[in-house]
């Protein structure tokens, strides 16, 4: 089954957090990845860049196969989870998919958003990733938690 654009940055988005209220600044940060082409031109291959999105890291020696790769993540992400494709995967999809139609002035931040990162994420907690040195603005959108999601500016 050839997954859709929609269907990979709902998996990111659900990957990389939890909280649906979370999922729409993360999603605008790819979607920013995609507009400029800096990483790719599709969601797809943005989501598998080498390095970007933690996740999928583990992945790597299947990312020859993008559709085996999309199950490996799915299958790990859920584990043994009952539901947890109709009742997260979906929702995340959904954002996803009116993300991707939502008017650019829809964003909670500029184009030049890309980059974000998680402190209490960070091995070791609340260290900082080495990008961030080089970031021009950091943004935290309202209602985010500061601890949860750090989004930056301007990153060469």
């Amino acid at each position: 089954m050839k997954r859709t654009e929609a269907d990979w940055l709902g998996l990111t988005i659900r990957s990389e957090s939890d909280q649906p209220h979370e999922w729409l600044p993360i999603g605008w940060t790819i979607r920013n990845r995609v507009l400029t082409g800096r990483y790719g031109n599709f969601y797809e291959a943005v989501v598998l860049s080498r390095k970007q999105f933690s996740y999928f890291n583990q992945f790597a020696a299947l990312v020859g196969d993008h559709e085996a790769l999309f199950e490996a993540a799915l299958k790990g992400y859920a584990g043994d989870m009952v539901g947890w494709a109709e009742n997260n995967l979906d929702k995340a999809t959904a954002c996803a998919r009116e993300l991707m139609a939502a008017p650019r002035w829809h964003a909670p931040f500029g184009t030049d958003v890309m980059h974000y990162y998680s402190p209490i994420s960070m091995v070791p907690k609340n260290a900082k990733p080495p990008w961030l040195r080089q970031a021009k603005l950091l943004l935290i959108p309202s209602g985010i938690d500061p601890q949860r999601f750090v989004f930056a500016a301007g990153v060469p």
